[in-house]
């Protein structure tokens, strides 16, 4: 089992790593992790909704040792027992999901766990559970989900986000190209699935998005 990490290691990149995505876009989700990896990102999340456990645990055990010989952070989507199994350092949570105690109760004192979001109600029992971070949207048309709404405007988005020290990712829609709205409305990374997963190259769509938080935190202090 993989060490847990500590807050500290969260980075604002964030890869959902969805498999359901990954088949519609006819990858291999283990290559788009590789090739997340080798464009600097670290931080993972893998999700697999309507995959069987069987597949669900073959492809989450490619992903999960390529991130941890990266020295990234691995969490699984909801199912607690997949985590256990692959000794995930977290669970990305539904918003009405576990509570906390059954997450430190299965993978450990030190299991970091998130939630996502979509109103403010939601974030605060996020906050009043303690969760590491949440993600927060959509923000933008969501390019795995379409459909999925009704969007956040940008001044209710940063209204959630000045409500805690809780960190929050953008999540829905985010694209390299409003990766600078995303911090500028109170964001402190970014979730991607779709600009990642289903890219012609995951590796230069990482290194893109990199460029894209490198220059929005840039633009911050300026």
């Amino acid at each position: 089992m993989a060490p847990n990490r500590r807050r500290s290691t969260l980075t604002p990149l964030y890869l959902i790593a969805d498999l359901a995505t990954a088949r519609r876009s006819d990858v291999d989700l283990r290559d788009v992790v590789a090739g997340f990896l080798a464009g600097g990102g670290r931080m993972v999340s893998l999700r697999t909704k309507g995959v069987d456990d069987r597949r669900a645990m073959e492809v989450g055990a490619g992903i999960s040792g390529r991130v941890f010989a990266a020295g990234g952070v691995f969490f699984v989507h909801r199912r607690l027992d997949l985590a256990a199994l692959l000794g995930a350092d977290g669970v990305h949570l539904p918003s009405s999901g576990f509570r906390s105690r059954a997450v430190r109760s299965m993978l450990g004192a030190d299991a970091l766990h998130s939630r996502s979001c979509h109103s403010k109600s939601e974030f605060h029992y996020a906050i009043d559970d303690e969760a590491h971070f949440a993600t927060l949207g959509p923000l933008f048309e969501s390019v795995s989900k379409p459909g999925y709404g009704p969007a956040l405007d940008n001044d209710e988005f940063r209204e959630i986000c000045e409500d805690s020290e809780t960190p929050v990712y953008a999540l829905g829609g985010v694209v390299p190209e409003n990766v600078q709205q995303c911090f500028d409305a109170g964001a402190r990374g970014v979730a991607v699935v779709g600009g990642i997963v289903g890219a012609d190259s995951p590796r230069r769509a990482t290194i893109r998005y990199r460029q894209a938080i490198e220059d929005a935190r840039r633009a911050a202090k300026n």
